[in-house]
């Protein structure tokens, strides 16, 4: 330990549960929080200061002015710009005694592997549930714990899944049909008190895991009320069916059920069917033209004017709702039926 490591960490080797070991620990451990926003800001800077050697940040977004009341790592003068790079200038300022990875990118399923597989703890900061799904289903197929948080205006939630193979996401929530089933806090807003607490507790939790604390928080759900100051736990049982689920997400079939912009753009349109499965709503806002069925209507859905050997194309906000409606279309026996890898993001980074 340096000089200057040793006066930075001092505070926490006072600490009976961290002690000079438990900072070693620290150091030592590789972590990666994916989501750079309300609770990934306020988790990265609390894990910074106690001395995570390792750090990865992944998130694809830019800041905008609506970020800053809540997301810390920002400034005004920052707008417009990448927030993993800002948020990797900052954390280092903070202490320059750690590294940190950036990973700009959209976590789908043909990356998130590659992503988790380096680290020892994954942090859930995302706000949409499609990707905090796949999230945990790669989790459990790695075997690593994740840490999550989730808020809702005033209120929040944090929990650590598949910690020792204890339950998981799947455990605790069904899974939606649809990315839209939980508004994110731009639809709703974000109280930034709220983010706050939440994003510590979570880095806490990280903490807790890599020093080896006893009580870390698995199979129990802690829910904080800001308005009325209330904590109240909530406890949620292992689902042997829901591992089974998550670990098949990865060892299912590998046939191509998915297809790039760049593979799409050079297509023949009269080649394909295209389907847009988001609601309607987002279809009025902005679309890349095809017939709108929402996910959530797919099982009562009368496919009867689309023929068993048409190529079908299916495209969502970020790949992962069209991808399971083009599982279920294959399953149904749409044998061509394929997702638009990354869905309009991805389109929309391209053109």
């Amino acid at each position: 330990m340096t000089d200057l490591s040793y006066k930075y960490y001092q505070s926490h080797s006072k600490l009976g549960f961290i002690g000079q070991d438990g900072q070693q620990k620290l150091t030592q451990a590789r972590v990666l929080i994916v989501g750079a926003g309300g609770l990934g800001c306020p988790c990265l800077l609390t894990l910074a200061g106690c001395g995570i050697g390792t750090i990865g940040i992944a998130d694809f977004d830019v800041v905008s002015v609506s970020n800053l009341h809540r997301q810390q790592l920002y400034t005004v003068d920052d707008v417009g710009k990448s927030k993993i790079s800002i948020a990797k200038q900052r954390l280092l300022q903070h202490n320059p005694l750690l590294t940190i990875n950036e990973h700009s990118l959209l976590v789908a399923r043909d990356n998130v592997l590659d992503l988790l597989k380096e680290y020892d703890i994954i942090v859930d900061g995302t706000d949409n549930f499609a990707v905090r799904y796949l999230i945990n289903d790669a989790c459990v197929y790695l075997d690593k714990p994740l840490v999550y948080g989730a808020i809702y205006q005033t209120e929040g939630h944090v929990t650590v899944f598949n910690y020792r193979q204890s339950a998981t996401l799947r455990c605790l929530f069904p899974e939606p049909e649809a990315e839209t089933v939980v508004p994110s806090c731009a639809d709703v807003g974000a109280y930034n008190v709220v983010t706050g607490i939440i994003g510590i507790m979570m880095a806490n939790e990280v903490v807790k895991i890599i020093v080896g604390s006893s009580d870390i928080l698995i199979n129990k759900l802690v829910s904080y009320d800001a308005l009325s100051a209330g904590i109240r736990t909530i406890a949620y049982r292992e689902n042997a069916k829901s591992r089974e689920i998550s670990i098949k997400r990865f060892t299912a079939g590998n046939e191509a059920t998915d297809l790039s912009v760049d593979e799409f753009l050079i297509l023949d349109p009269d080649s394909y069917r295209l389907i847009d499965v988001r609601e309607d709503w987002e279809h009025d806002e902005f679309n890349i033209g095809g017939e709108q069925i929402a996910m959530a209507k797919f099982k009562r859905y009368d496919f009867s004017a689309y023929a068993k050997s048409d190529k079908l194309i299916l495209y969502c906000l970020q790949g992962l709702r069209s991808r399971s409606a083009a599982q279920f279309l294959r399953e149904s026996g749409f044998i061509n039926a394929i997702s638009l890898r990354g869905g309009l993001n991805a389109y929309l980074a391209l053109k």
